[in-house]
């Protein structure tokens, strides 16, 4: 059975996200976050693989996945749909 926790997974996107205020790992965050992402990608077809902060912005190399770490406001602004 998978156990862990994602804020979100958009099936017909591929997409998995977690948000979170910071990677800082002085409270594990980044272990936690990271480690939730490739964990879903051995049970579900995830092409997409994201990480939402308040400011940061990286790509981080894991296995054999790449993580977007994206600014909020970047994310938003990017996804902003105008009727």
């Amino acid at each position: 059975m998978l156990r862990g926790v994602w804020e979100f997974y958009l099936p017909d996107a591929t997409t998995a996200i977690q948000v979170c205020y910071s990677l800082d790992n002085t409270d594990g965050t980044f272990d936690r976050e990271v480690g939730a992402l490739v964990k879903l990608t051995k049970v579900l077809d995830c092409s997409r693989l994201i990480i939402i902060t308040y400011s940061e912005e990286r790509m981080i190399k894991t296995e054999d996945r790449i993580i977007e770490v994206i600014p909020i406001w970047k994310w938003l602004l990017d996804n902003l749909r105008i009727a």
